[in-house]
């Protein structure tokens, strides 16, 4: 169960703003503090045991403290002593620092797993470097809309951020907007607890802003973090262009492509950063939508990109390719609510017959965020149910760049606070019982990796929907990974019954014949027999992978429906 949307207002300098935010959310931003403080270590080493295991977790957590204090070393001075007034004001006495680091988590883990990929280790192999490619996880979706594309003209911004964060991000929605005493005031879409300015932000000029995850060798052990960047647009930026001069002033650690909508210009534009490097992605002339998702669109980025796989790539393209497909096939003008069902939306844009739970779709079983902003209107409508956030239970939400500082939540009072909230179960369908148990398996595989506990809610979302072949392939990769050979087997014959999109079946096709091999040899080779002989996008990759001897077990990556 989620708790309700919570409402906050913050005004004074950046300090005081984030010690009021503190005092007012302790118990959840330790959570939350504790979450990210062993996020590197779960997600890049994952279920390794033994030695192997416990030397994977110590690199992990040693390279990415080492990665977060040099870019907590060169933070802007406010924004520093806004995050340490936050954490006093939250925690009290204790390890101040540690806390602190964590707000470079992503930057760090993202620039690991570049690092990995530069030299050339694993499927970019060994097992750390494996995990590391699993930890990497984008599935962001983001359409800006304008013009002639929306009902009244105005802009429109929806964004899904989908983040390995079941069961604590979307345990606690969050809106909190700040009034500085210098520069523009701004709200943040976040979680209770997380005094970020980062993931969805909307300022009094209209722009709205959203960073994506992106991979590209062109990192750097240096430069400024995403949360600081993305503050630093939202309190200074007045237009597009500002935005873009800001993300010039300095350069940024880790690679990103940040999403931003200006309702003053209506217009919209994609910033790519890797490191020093920045290029800027405008829409097509005469366009009035733009999207963006977890790729470089950029040439002169294109070059460094990296993927372990074409999972990778297919997971993000074909998500931005779906967002295109629904605007273009559009019968009238678009609403926020129109923008909030998109994003809800379960159909691969290459297998339209079939509606997945898993893949590359936009309701991604790891959506822990979806908000659609209008910023001229100050409204907002705001996922407020359990991942995937983008179905079930959504919030309606107004506000007021003036008013008294203080929190509240949905349900409360709250018209001289500046706030108009209530709750809307009418936008997307509520989550099916299939929805339910993948919740379940995968905050228990991201927090735990229980690979039992895990493959069982798997199965059980199976039987709920048992014609998903995104679900067979999933089970597939856990009961393999628990050592189940032949339930593995009983999920790829399931899966191979309803799959009929290349890829996707190429994978039901290799993992098996793995899983084949340990106790079915005759099956394996008609397997390999029929892999060999498919034919579609990147289906030479699953060929070229079925002729390398495989003795491991796999570790999953449920949010890019991919194994290593």
């Amino acid at each position: 169960m989620t708790k309700p949307l919570w409402l906050a207002r913050l005004a004074g300098s950046q300090e005081e703003m984030g010690a009021q935010h503190g005092r007012m959310v302790g118990e959840d931003a330790a959570r939350l503090i504790e979450f990210y403080r062993t996020m590197p270590e779960r997600s890049l080493v994952g279920g390794m045991t033994g030695v192997g295991g416990a030397i994977g977790r110590t690199v992990a957590r040693k390279l990415a403290r080492a990665w977060q204090a040099r870019l907590a070393k060169d933070r802007p001075a406010e924004l520093a002593a806004r995050s340490r007034a936050f954490v006093e004001a939250a925690l009290g006495a204790g390890d101040v620092r540690t806390a602190l680091f964590t707000l470079a988590t992503m930057d760090s883990m993202q620039n690991c797993v570049s690092v990995v990929a530069r030299s050339k280790l694993g499927p970019f192999g060994n097992p750390f470097a494996s995990r590391a490619a699993a930890a990497a996880a984008p599935a962001c979706s983001t359409l800006i809309a304008w013009g002639d594309a929306t009902a009244d003209g105005e802009l429109l911004f929806s964004r899904n951020f989908d983040f390995p964060g079941v069961g604590v991000w979307d345990a606690a929605p969050a809106f909190v907007v700040c009034a500085p005493t210098s520069g523009q005031r701004y709200g943040f879409f976040a979680t209770r607890g997380a005094d970020t300015a980062v993931v969805t932000v909307v300022n009094e000029a209209g722009l709205v802003i959203a960073p994506h995850t992106r991979w590209h060798t062109g990192v750097k052990f240096g430069g400024a973090m995403i949360v600081d960047l993305v503050h630093d647009i939202a309190r200074r930026a007045e237009t597009l262009a500002d935005a873009v001069a800001i993300a010039r002033e300095r350069h940024v650690s880790s690679s990103w492509g940040i999403a931003i909508g200006s309702a003053r210009e209506k217009s919209g534009l994609v910033i790519e950063v890797a490191g020093p490097r920045i290029e800027v992605v405008y829409p097509a002339p005469g366009a009035s939508y733009h999207v963006c998702a977890n790729r470089y669109r950029s040439p002169a980025m294109q070059a460094g990109q990296i993927a372990s796989s074409s999972a990778w790539a297919l997971h993000s393209d074909r998500r931005e390719r779906k967002l295109r497909a629904l605007v273009d096939a559009r019968t009238a003008p678009l609403t926020a609510e129109t923008l909030a069902r998109f994003m809800g939306d379960r159909h691969d844009v290459d297998a339209p017959e079939l509606r997945r739970h898993l893949g590359g779709i936009l309701a991604q079983p790891t959506n822990v965020h979806c908000a659609v902003v209008e910023p001229a209107a100050r409204r907002a409508l705001v996922g407020v149910d359990q991942a995937p956030c983008c179905e079930g239970s959504w919030a309606e939400l107004t506000w007021t760049w003036d008013g008294p500082v203080g929190n509240w939540e949905l349900g409360d009072p709250t018209t001289d606070a500046g706030f108009i909230a209530r709750t809307r179960d009418d936008l997307v369908a509520p989550h099916d019982e299939a929805t339910r148990h993948i919740h379940e398996a995968v905050s228990t595989y991201e927090s735990k990796h229980d690979v039992p506990a895990t493959l069982a809610a798997m199965e059980r979302a199976v039987v709920a929907a048992p014609a998903d072949p995104s679900l067979r392939l999933a089970a597939t990769w856990l009961a393999f990974e628990a050592g189940d050979y032949a339930r593995a087997l009983e999920h790829v014959h399931a899966g191979l019954a309803h799959e009929h999109e290349s890829y996707r079946r190429g994978q039901l096709l290799l993992w098996g014949s793995r899983a084949a091999l340990h106790i079915d040899s005759q099956q394996s080779m008609r397997w390999l027999d029929e892999l060999a002989a498919l034919t579609g996008p990147h289906v030479d990759e699953l060929q070229a992978a079925s002729r390398r001897r495989y003795r491991r077990r796999p570790h999953v990556n449920l949010m890019m429906v991919d194994a290593y």
